[in-house]
C-alpha cells in the first residue's frame, strides 16, 4: 500500500478508536429491555450455564506458550488465550448475565465439546434453519476441526480463532482471563437477543462490509460501560488498551496490504487505547481523592454497585 493510503488508513483507526472510547465511558449502564428478555427460548441440557473444560496442560500449554503468541504480541496482552478463568471474572461475568437476564445463552470456558454445539445449533430456531444448515455447519466445522483450544490466537484465516460469540449456537467461547474480553464477548450475546430475525439481521448480516464494526464497537462499549458501572476501576482501564487495539484489527482487515499495513494501524489503536486509559485513570484517580463530591457515578442506576467478589462467592456456596 503507497504510503498515502496507509497514512488514511491509520488515521481512519485513530478517528474510530476514539470514537468508541469517547462513547463508552463513563456511560449510564442500560440492560437488556425486557420485551427481548422474554422472547429467549430454553435449550435442553442447559445447565450449569457456565461450563469450564478440564486441564489439558499439554494441549493448553502449546497454545498460551506457542500457538497463541503471534496475537499476544500483537495486542500487548500477554491474558489473550492464558486458559485460566479465576473466580472474579466468574462472579462479574455471572452478574452480568444476571442484569442482562441471559438466560438462554451458553457460555464454554476452555471447552471443546462439538457434540453439544451440534445439538445446540438444531436446536436453536430463534436462527432459520436455512443459515444452521450453511454458515452454521460451516462455523461447526470449523470449531470441530480447529479447535480454538488449541489454535486461538494463530493468524491463519479459517484456523486460527479464539475467544468468539457463535450465534447459531447462541454460546460464548472463553480461553482468555482478561475480563474486558470476556464481557465483550457477553456483549455480542446481549446484541444477539435483541435481534428479532437473528440469523439475517445479526448472523448473516456480519458479512456485510461495515457490520461487523459496528457489531465489535457495540460490544467493546457496553463492556466498558460495565466495568464501570460495577466499579471494576483497574479492569476499565485495562478494558481500552485492550479492545480498542483489537478493534483496529477489523479496521486494518479492510485495507490490502498484510502486516506492512496492519501493524501501523494496530499501533495506533494501540496509541488511542492507552491514551484513553490514562485518561480514565487519572479520571479515577480524581474521584477517588474528592470522595464526598458529586460525580456522574453517583447519577448510576441503582444496580451499578461495586462487586464483592468474595461475598458473592460466599453467598452462591451457600444458595449451593
Amino acid at each position: 500500500m503507497p504510503p498515502a493510503p496507509r497514512l488514511l488508513a491509520v488515521a481512519a483507526v485513530l478517528a474510530a478508536c476514539t470514537a468508541l472510547g469517547c462513547a463508552s465511558a463513563p456511560e449510564v449502564y442500560q440492560p437488556t429491555e425486557p420485551h427481548y428478555v422474554e422472547d429467549q427460548i430454553e435449550f435442553a441440557n442447559a445447565s450449569p450455564q457456565i461450563e469450564q473444560g478440564r486441564d489439558l496442560l499439554i494441549l493448553d500449554g502449546l497454545n498460551h506458550y506457542v500457538l497463541s503468541l503471534p496475537t499476544k504480541l500483537l495486542l500487548l496482552n500477554w491474558k489473550l488465550q492464558d486458559h485460566e478463568f479465576p473466580e472474579h471474572d466468574r462472579v462479574i461475568l455471572e452478574s452480568y448475565l444476571a442484569i442482562n437476564q441471559l438466560t438462554s445463552v451458553k457460555v464454554r470456558v476452555n471447552q471443546y465439546a462439538p457434540i453439544g454445539e451440534w445439538q445446540r445449533m438444531w436446536s436453536n430456531t430463534q436462527v432459520g434453519f436455512g443459515y444452521r444448515a450453511t454458515l452454521g455447519m460451516l462455523t461447526w466445522l470449523r470449531y470441530t476441526l480447529f479447535p480454538d483450544r488449541v489454535f486461538g490466537g494463530l493468524p491463519i484465516p479459517f484456523v486460527g480463532g479464539g475467544d468468539h460469540f457463535n450465534p447459531y449456537t447462541n454460546t460464548i467461547h472463553l480461553f482468555s482471563s482478561d475480563l474486558g474480553v470476556v464481557l465483550h464477548e457477553a456483549g455480542h450475546a446481549k446484541d444477539y437477543i435483541r435481534h428479532r430475525s437473528r440469523g439475517t439481521t445479526f448472523a448473516l448480516a456480519r458479512l456485510v462490509p461495515g457490520v461487523d464494526l459496528f457489531q465489535e464497537a457495540r460490544a467493546s462499549q457496553d463492556a466498558i460501560q460495565y466495568l464501570y458501572c460495577r466499579h471494576q476501576d483497574e479492569a476499565e482501564v485495562r478494558a481500552y488498551r485492550t479492545l480498542i487495539p483489537a478493534y483496529s484489527t477489523y479496521i486494518a482487515g479492510y485495507f490490502s496490504g498484510g502486516l506492512v499495513v496492519t501493524l501501523p494501524v494496530v499501533a495506533a489503536g494501540h496509541v488511542s487505547g492507552r491514551t484513553q486509559g490514562a485518561v480514565r485513570a487519572r479520571d479515577i484517580e480524581s474521584e477517588r481523592d474528592a470522595p464526598n463530591a458529586l460525580t456522574r457515578r453517583d447519577l448510576l442506576p441503582a444496580f451499578c454497585t461495586p462487586i464483592d467478589v468474595e461475598c458473592e462467592h460466599e453467598c452462591a456456596s451457600s444458595a449451593r
